[in-house]
């Protein structure tokens, strides 16, 4: 489920969660055949702590430690309001049980399985449409976490394929229970776009969910987001028409001596801003090699290496064997804010005029074809 560190700086967002008189509430939990131990830890933060709090100091976290009998454990819910609590056996495990209740409640947790985890929520509309959703998204999330773990040679496009499922799985749920309290909560887990378009749709019904308040944060991040693409997008536009001038800089090279992007006048330049810290620039020279050899004189490369001191720097250009024209740029920001550096690599194609007509951040290999387009 989700963290519950996602909604910090709500500052003023506020909730009714008002608790029922009488009695808090209660959770049976029934622990799996080979839990051993005679207690269990649940701690729980109320949701008003969650969405007040600003940084992560502000969360009073609160411990209860249960006794176990007979493979189960009784937890009173805490009466000042709707809360998150969160299961933790004895040995660490990679995901741990959690659910949301309300004060006056009366839910059952049944874990199959703390590794791998495997366990559901009854009681309650919001958890046991949670419960079924997770049925569904579960396996495609451990099934990540699988591929992921240990192994830094996954093709993207298998990665996507998962995540592309497992978004799927989410809409699909979502709109076969349009008016379900768990709508607000798992749309979190989407893209910008897509938990947008469900965001602005949502029912009436799924609004008045206690989780709510984690959607109406995560969309005001999403409207940031959107609106940066848009800037970015408009950029491109721009830098794509070639009437910007590229930014001048002079920045030293191996030996020390003063070069300038002016200097290059006349030519095709690339400028490409990396540093031996990124993997994914690392994994571009080969591709950038093979345009420096195809190329020759008709283009001039530039690396540009930043974030890390020069020493890193100056190893990185020797281990990786770059033949082109390599300066050091260091932690300066400045070049980075002419250049609307937002990732690394980032790469810069400059025409003879010195106008930019294109600007590639991460490692993409259109910008290959795009170059070829240019230089002709």
């Amino acid at each position: 489920m989700k963290k519950q560190g996602i909604v910090l700086g709500l500052g003023s967002v506020m909730l009714v969660l008002s608790g029922c008189s009488g009695d808090s509430g209660s959770v049976e939990i029934k622990l799996p055949a080979d839990y051993k131990a005679d207690k269990i830890v649940v701690s729980h933060l109320t949701l008003s702590n969650i969405f007040e709090a600003k940084k992560q100091e502000d969360l009073k976290i609160t411990y209860d430690t249960l006794d176990v009998k007979d493979g189960i454990a009784h937890l009173k819910l805490d009466d000042r309001g709707a809360s998150c609590y969160n299961i933790e056996p004895e040995e660490m495990t990679f995901m741990q049980p959690d659910f949301y209740a309300v004060p006056g409640e009366n839910l059952k947790v049944d874990i199959k399985s703390f590794e791998p985890l495997e366990y559901t929520v009854t009681g309650s509309e919001l958890m046991e449409d949670i419960t079924a959703a997770m049925s569904i998204t579960k396996p495609i999330q451990i099934e990540y976490h699988n591929l992921m773990k240990d192994n830094d040679s996954v093709s993207p496009a298998v990665a996507k394929e998962i995540i592309d499922r497992y978004d799927a799985a989410i809409k699909k749920f979502v709109a076969d229970h349009p008016k379900s309290p768990a709508v607000p909560y798992l749309i979190l887990d989407l893209s910008g776009k897509d938990f947008k378009t469900i965001y602005d749709n949502m029912t009436p019904e799924a609004r008045k969910s206690i989780l709510m308040p984690y959607a109406e944060e995560y969309n005001r991040q999403v409207e940031e987001m959107l609106a940066e693409e848009k800037a970015e997008a408009e950029e491109k536009e721009v830098i794509a028409s070639g009437k910007r001038v590229a930014p001048d800089f002079t920045l030293p090279d191996l030996t020390g001596k003063m070069v300038s992007l002016s200097d290059f006048k006349g030519k095709w330049v690339v400028l490409d801003f990396w540093g031996s810290w990124c993997g994914w620039c690392i994994k571009g020279f080969p591709a950038l090699k093979e345009a420096y050899a195809q190329y020759g004189d008709k283009i001039q490369i530039i690396g540009i290496g930043c974030n890390e001191p020069e020493a890193d720097w100056r190893e990185g250009v020797k281990k990786y064997e770059l033949p082109w024209l390599n300066l050091y740029n260091g932690d300066s920001k400045s070049l980075y804010e002419a250049y609307n550096i937002t990732g690394f690599p980032t790469k810069a194609i400059v025409n003879p005029e010195g106008k930019l007509v294109d600007l590639t951040t991460g490692e993409d290999p259109s910008f290959f074809t795009r170059l070829a387009s240019f230089v002709k």
